[in-house]
């Protein structure tokens, strides 16, 4: 029996994933981390994102981790993978685990390191979506890749494969968004577009965007999904207050190389209660920095519980 395709929607945080000073996974922060989110009203969870640092795993511990946190949140949100690599073997052996795991959809970032042709990226994202039956989300972040995917390119995908049902556009233009949403949505109505930079939450919502798996929402996320759900009712006074607030948040793209030890850190004083460690080579949280968080959740913190440690 085939699973059923998620259609997925509103706020959907890219956690961090925790570690042990062995390097291993901590599976009691993760675990708490899921919980807390779950608890908040997420729509849904991506693990092994960029901010999950799957570029820093290999194989196997990707597997172990997805196996291991799809088995606990346990159908209680939809659950989205990052499966993303430079192979084409390996994405298509990542996704299907995904999909034998219990996952409800893949992320598949695009090929990076070369640069490749509209006609190899097609050739590329149409073998993973024909290798598996889950939904399949492509994933545009040009800063990290080097190129970015036209909105032509991802229409045709879009007509042309039924479970590649979305995006998640990282990439700091509205104008880009808009045209991706103009694009397929002359060829698939259902096709979902997600901002991923949170100050453009609120106005990709207002241009058609079915929500956003963005940052601040991994320690912050009611205030996301506050703004989705506002927005969603008509609230749209409400929607722009909460715009200015998470709009203010943004300063933590700031704060850090790369951006995933400033938001684990927030994770660690304010949600967890409790330090965990980071793998190499980003090491030991220098002092700067962890100054410099202190006073953000100090600034910003009236929304999430604050442990400062």
């Amino acid at each position: 029996m085939k699973p059923e395709k998620v259609s997925f929607h509103g706020i959907i945080p890219p956690v961090v994933t925790l570690f042990n000073n062995d390097g291993d996974f901590n599976w009691e922060a993760n675990e708490q981390l899921t919980d807390f989110l779950i608890t908040k009203g997420v729509h849904g969870i991506l693990y092994m994102g960029s901010t999950g640092e799957f570029s820093s795993l290999t194989i196997e511990q990707r597997k172990r981790f997805v196996e291991k946190m799809v088995a606990y949140v346990n159908h209680r949100v939809p659950v989205l993978i990052g499966t993303g690599t430079t192979s084409l073997t390996d994405t298509i052996d990542l996704s299907k685990h995904a999909q034998e795991s219990g996952a409800d959809g893949v992320l598949v970032v695009s090929p990076y390191y070369w640069k490749f042709n509209e006609v190899q990226l097609f050739d590329y994202y149409t073998a993973i979506a024909k290798s598996i039956d889950i939904s399949v989300m492509i994933y545009n972040i040009p800063m990290l890749t080097g190129q970015s995917l036209s909105p032509k390119l991802v229409a045709k995908l879009a007509q042309n494969c039924e479970n590649i049902i979305g995006i998640k556009d990282t990439i700091e233009s509205l104008g880009h968004i808009r045209q991706l949403i103009s694009e397929t949505k002359e060829k698939r109505e259902d096709f979902a577009v997600f901002a991923a930079f949170d100050d453009l939450l609120y106005p990709s919502l207002q241009i058609g965007a079915a929500g956003a798996i963005n940052g601040t929402a991994v320690f912050a996320p009611e205030f996301s999904v506050q703004l989705y759900s506002s927005f969603t009712t008509g609230d749209f006074k409400g929607a722009l207050s909460l715009h200015q607030k998470i709009s203010s948040l943004m300063s933590i793209y700031e704060f850090s190389e790369p951006l995933y030890l400033a938001i684990k850190e927030i994770v660690n004083k304010s949600i967890l209660g409790y330090k965990t460690a980071n793998l190499p080579p980003t090491g030991t949280l220098d002092h700067e920095l962890n100054i410099k968080l202190e006073e953000y959740i100090r600034k910003h913190g009236d929304g999430f519980p604050v442990s400062i440690i």
